[in-house]
């Protein structure tokens, strides 16, 4: 069964750009977030982090920004996840302002060991498990907006 993660976050003041909207570095920091909380509701949190010395790196990305957001408005992310493998997890994100679509972007997550030697390695079984179920069905699928082109996993 396909799962929706979920982030709302306000718009602050230093996130406001000279034209009177959010810039768009923000609109990546808040995708970012969105996917921390997403990693720590599945098991990437700090402690397993501290525990394992592994954690996420984003070696891709892309993001497509369809309106304007404004200082003080609320913002709520959702992540689907599209497809996952031993070591990577592919996401596509939408982030709302007042139930309309402002941005829309996919990440390719990459899970590393830090040390002793970085380098990408397979995830703990439970929480590759936990993305494999939480996956998009095809149809979730065809139904998203903006989707990217082709990111490794899934077209």
């Amino acid at each position: 069964m396909s799962r929706v993660f979920l982030f709302e976050q306000t718009v602050l003041p230093g996130w406001i750009d000279y034209n009177g909207h959010m810039r768009d570095s923000y609109y990546g920091l808040v995708f970012s977030l969105a996917v921390d909380a997403l990693q720590d509701e599945v098991g990437f949190d700090a402690a397993y982090r501290q525990r394992t010395g592994c954690t996420i790196y984003l070696p891709e990305d892309h993001k497509f920004y369809l309106r304007e957001i404004r200082q003080g408005a609320r913002v709520r992310a959702e992540t689907w996840v599209l497809d996952c493998n031993a070591k990577r997890f592919h996401l596509h994100l939408r982030m709302l302002v007042a139930a309309k679509t402002a941005a829309v972007a996919e990440f390719m997550e990459l899970h590393l060991r830090q040390h002793p030697e970085p380098g990408a390695c397979p995830m703990p079984p439970g929480i590759a498990a936990l993305l494999r179920a939480a996956r998009a069905t095809p149809e979730d699928i065809s139904g998203l907006p903006h989707r990217a082109r082709p990111m490794g996993l899934i077209g």
